[in-house]
């Protein structure tokens, strides 16, 4: 529904009545509606109908109650669901922004996630917010950032001492890295944060969940996107670890193009390819050989999933920033129609489990142009 085109035809007084309304909405507490919600509202506007009654109504008396009232149900929908991929991309920002926690952070669990991955959903929110270039959001990414930076563990990690550790390191340190210049009070934070970064990283250069492991494709795809953006930002100390890494995933590529998870391992999937792609050809530019070799793998993604294939945000990302750094801008503009098709359908997004619609709206923002 088009607010904006609602808000035209009232009054100024109305529509600033409106949006006094549509701000005091996103400021409640979360709650599930009453099962009765709507029943109320419509024997409301049937008893104010009847008590009104020998006042002459004005025919588009009707329709505007039940404009109203859809719009009003269509917003709380929207700040307890989250945005879908149908909905504009401004949409998708403002609900973020709403969504922030007083302490600067995103909780997933509050729509449909775990909050061991915090300061992943975190860290993804803040990149998508960021993604405004008029500064509008700068002051939820300040908290957003001192909220990150209060989650760094005295080792320098980022949330938690499982298999979700250093998957909210990577993701975290990435995102931080790309707010730093907006931030210079970050700097030790992510000193802290390569250094935890080099102590994990494998002698084969990869890494990976678990220790005694020479790591893993997409775990070090990410890892590598982070120190890449922190030596371009003037760390040096993230240069060694990263040509460590650009070598793991080089040494991963297969001739055809795919990406096994483990070197020894068979599994493959366009996920880990496109994550591949992408480091190594936007982090691997000064490295001979290594974006051709990156585009070459883009060369094996398929446009489209498979006919059996579900919703994935995180696959789609990964293949839409693959294709438009490989060059092929028609193919991610075809990644990103169809991600919004399969959301638009309704489809459950496999990972939704894990990170709510807080991951799917942060993914779908960041795939977008």
């Amino acid at each position: 529904m088009k607010l904006t085109a609602h808000l035209n035809e009232l009054s100024l007084p109305e529509a600033a009545a409106f949006r006094g309304l549509v701000e005091r909405l996103r400021s409640l507490p979360e709650r599930t509606p009453a099962a009765d919600l709507t029943g109320r509202i419509m024997a409301a506007v049937d008893a104010e109908r009847c008590r009104t009654r020998r006042r002459p109504l004005s025919p588009w008396w009707g329709f505007a109650a039940a404009a109203l009232l859809a719009v009003t149900l269509s917003l709380v929908s929207v700040y307890r669901n989250g945005y879908r991929c149908g909905g504009s991309p401004a949409e998708g920002l403002s609900w973020l922004a709403a969504a922030q926690e007083p302490d600067g952070s995103w909780s997933p669990a509050k729509y449909g996630g775990a909050d061991t991955y915090r300061p992943a959903l975190t860290a993804l929110a803040a990149l998508a917010l960021a993604r405004v270039p008029d500064g509008r959001y700068a002051p939820q990414l300040q908290r957003a950032c001192a909220a990150l930076a209060s989650l760094q563990a005295a080792d320098g990690a980022f949330g938690g001492r499982g298999r979700e550790q250093l998957y909210n390191h990577a993701l975290t340190a990435f995102a931080l890295a790309t707010l730093y210049p907006g931030q210079p009070s970050l700097k030790p934070v992510l000193e802290r944060a390569v250094a935890f970064s080099r102590a994990r990283q494998t002698v084969e250069g990869g890494w990976d969940y678990e220790p005694q492991s020479e790591g893993n494709t997409a775990l070090t795809a990410w890892q590598v996107r982070a120190l890449a953006c922190a030596s371009r930002q003037g760390f040096a100390e993230a240069q060694l670890p990263l040509r460590k890494g650009l070598r793991w995933l080089r040494g991963n590529a297969r001739e055809d193009g795919s990406v096994a998870y483990h070197r020894t391992s068979s599994a493959r999937s366009d996920s880990l390819a496109a994550l591949a792609a992408y480091a190594l050809i936007a982090d691997g530019k000064a490295f001979p050989g290594l974006p051709e070799l990156g585009r070459h793998v883009a060369g094996s993604l398929r446009t489209l999933p498979a006919a059996g294939e579900g919703a994935d945000c995180y696959r789609d990302y990964a293949k839409a920033l693959a294709f438009e750094s490989a060059g092929s801008g028609a193919q991610a503009e075809a990644v990103r129609r169809q991600m919004a098709a399969r959301q638009r359908e309704g489809c459950r997004d496999q990972w939704e489990s894990v990170g709510g619609r807080l991951y799917t709206t942060a993914f779908t923002l960041l795939a977008a142009r």
